[in-house]
């Protein structure tokens, strides 16, 4: 099994920013952010979750290192694909049910997702009127971060707190609005780049080689595909 550093690969900027890349193979992609706790169930002990939700879903997922976590959060990159919509929605509910397992309740659950601009705009709908719908329909709290960029593939932040299920009818609409775009052509550039930075505090243990450091070995080469 390859380690994450195959499949997230061309690191740049040493202990700084780093920008890198997932090797993409599927038409449809969508991006979690998943704090450690929530990554770690994602991969289940000896990798066994990571594997039954690939083989379920028929998708790939593809997380960042442990202790890389995406730029101002406590959250890994987490990139998964699939060849349909459809698959990444049936992912999305194995990833909610993974929330609650990590926050061990089913309630005021919080879930983030990366979107390319352009999505983030169809997401919301003319004068906030799509958002508003999804508020009102899942009482779900919603908000967006500002982008990193101007362009259309620039990322932006989805942030949704509320119900397991809420957090699939947003899930699936953000889904919806990322799909609608895979076609575009700086979608691929979009869903194969990763950027991490050392997560506060874990640098110096992780430069250190502190205790613990077969643990993580092992977690990595269960994070990706």
């Amino acid at each position: 099994m390859k380690g994450a550093s195959d499949s997230v690969a061309n690191r740049r900027g040493g202990a700084g920013k780093r920008s890198g890349t997932t090797s993409i193979s599927m038409p449809c992609v969508l991006k979690f952010l998943a704090p450690e706790a929530l990554a770690a169930a994602i991969i289940g002990k000896g990798g066994a979750a990571i594997a039954a939700m690939r083989q379920s879903c028929q998708v790939k997922i593809t997380l960042t290192e442990y202790g890389e976590v995406y730029p101002q959060t406590d959250g890994r990159v987490v990139t998964v694909q699939a060849n349909t919509e459809d698959a990444l929605n049936d992912l999305s509910k194995q990833i909610v049910a993974k929330v609650v397992e990590a926050a061990g309740a089913e309630d005021e659950l919080k879930l983030r997702v990366l979107v390319p601009r352009s999505a983030v705009g169809g997401f919301i709908g003319k004068g906030g009127a799509n958002i508003k719908q999804l508020r009102d329909a899942t009482g779900a709290k919603i908000s967006t971060g500002d982008p990193t960029g101007s362009g259309p593939g620039s990322e932006q932040l989805v942030s949704m707190q509320g119900t397991a299920e809420g957090l699939e009818s947003v899930v699936a609409e953000v889904n919806k609005q990322v799909q609608s775009l895979n076609g575009e052509p700086w979608f691929a550039a979009w869903a194969s780049t990763t950027i991490g930075v050392p997560q506060s505090g874990l640098a110096g243990a992780l430069a250190a080689g502190s205790t613990g450091g077969a643990d993580r070995k092992s977690t990595r080469l269960n994070s990706s595909h």
